[in-house]
C-alpha cells in the first residue's frame, strides 16, 4: 500500500495491565469465528485526532489477513475521499445507475473528472460485482441508502465488512416522521450484527451527534484525544481529555468492550497522495 506503518523505534517495554485489555478488544475487533460472531465498532475524537486512519487500519488489516471477503466503505459528499489514501490499487468505485453522482478534482479548482467506476443497479447487482479483497467505495446517491443496503447484507451468509465515515449523516439525532422509524430499524439490523457474520465500523466527531437508538447498540466504543464522553461508557471525560497526542509515536486511545477499557496508541499511517485530492458530488447539489 501506498501509506506505510512506521515501526515504532523506542525501546520495547512490557505491556501494562490497561495495553494488554486494549489489544485483548482489537484482537476481538479483528476476530473470525461464526461462534464469537461480528462486531460494531465506533470511533469518535474530535477533527485531525484519527478517526479516518483507525478505519483505514482496520480495513487495511482486513485486505491483509481475509482477501476472500468483501469490503464496502460510506464517504461523505462534498468533502475529501478519504479511502484514497489506502492506496490507488486497494479501491474500487462503484456507483448506483443514474444517481447524479459525479467526481472532482479538489486540487485543480474542483474541475470535474472522470474516473473509472463500476456501475450497479440494485444491491444484488452491487453485491456481486463488488470485488473481495478491496475497498469497494459505494455511491448511491442517497446516503440514508446504507441502512437499507446492511440490511440486505445481513442475508448474504459471507463476512462481509462496512466502514462507515461520519456516521451522523446517515442516522442523525433528533429526527421524526419517516426518518426516525426508518433509523429505528436500522439499529435493529445493527443489534444483528454479531450474528450475521458482519463487522461495522463507523466514526463520528461527537457521539452526541448519533440518534441514541444506534448508540445503545455499539459494541466495541473508542475514544481520541478531543472525543466526547458517551453517557453510558465507562470512561470518563477527564480521562478523555488527558490522552496524549503524539505526531511521532501516535495518539493514545481508550477502547472499551463488554465492561472492560484499555488505552493504547494508532499511529496516523495514512496521508493524502499527491494527485488523488477528490470529492464526489450530486449532480445540482
Amino acid at each position: 500500500m501506498e501509506n506505510e506503518i512506521i515501526e515504532d523505534e523506542r525501546e520495547a517495554v512490557p505491556l501494562s495491565k490497561s495495553e494488554i485489555i486494549a489489544e485483548r478488544i482489537l484482537k476481538r475487533i479483528h476476530v473470525h469465528d461464526v461462534d464469537v460472531g461480528g462486531v460494531f465498532t465506533e470511533i469518535t475524537g474530535s477533527q485531525g485526532s484519527g478517526k479516518t486512519s483507525v478505519l483505514l487500519s482496520f480495513m487495511a488489516y482486513t485486505m491483509k489477513h481475509y482477501p476472500n471477503e468483501k469490503i464496502f466503505w460510506s464517504s461523505c459528499y462534498n468533502a475529501p475521499l478519504q479511502f484514497v489514501k489506502i492506496g490507488k490499487d486497494y479501491f474500487h468505485i462503484m456507483v448506483k445507475q443514474d444517481s447524479g453522482v459525479m467526481f472532482y478534482d479538489r486540487s485543480n479548482k474542483l474541475m470535474r473528472i472522470e474516473l473509472p467506476v463500476t456501475f450497479f443497479s440494485d444491491y444484488n447487482n452491487l453485491y456481486e460485482k463488488a470485488l473481495p479483497g478491496r475497498c469497494n467505495a459505494v455511491f448511491f446517491g442517497d446516503r440514508f441508502k446504507w441502512m437499507e443496503f446492511l440490511h440486505y447484507l445481513r442475508s448474504v451468509g459471507e463476512w462481509c465488512h462496512i466502514y462507515i465515515d461520519e456516521i451522523s449523516e446517515i442516522c442523525p439525532a433528533f429526527t421524526c416522521g419517516k426518518l426516525w422509524h426508518r433509523i429505528g430499524e436500522f439499529s435493529m439490523d445493527l443489534k444483528e450484527v454479531r450474528k450475521c457474520m458482519m463487522n461495522v465500523h463507523m466514526n463520528t466527531q461527537s457521539v452526541s451527534d448519533i440518534d441514541h437508538r444506534v448508540r445503545t447498540k455499539v459494541m466495541v466504543k473508542m475514544y481520541l484525544p478531543g472525543a466526547r464522553a458517551d453517557t453510558i461508557s465507562r470512561i470518563t471525560q477527564v480521562a478523555i481529555d488527558n490522552l496524549e497526542e503524539d505526531s511521532l509515536h501516535g495518539n493514545e486511545a481508550y477502547l472499551e468492550y463488554s465492561g472492560k477499557f484499555g488505552r493504547t496508541r494508532f499511529k496516523d499511517i495514512f496521508k493524502p497522495i499527491p494527485g488523488m485530492q477528490w470529492e464526489a458530488r450530486i449532480d445540482g447539489k
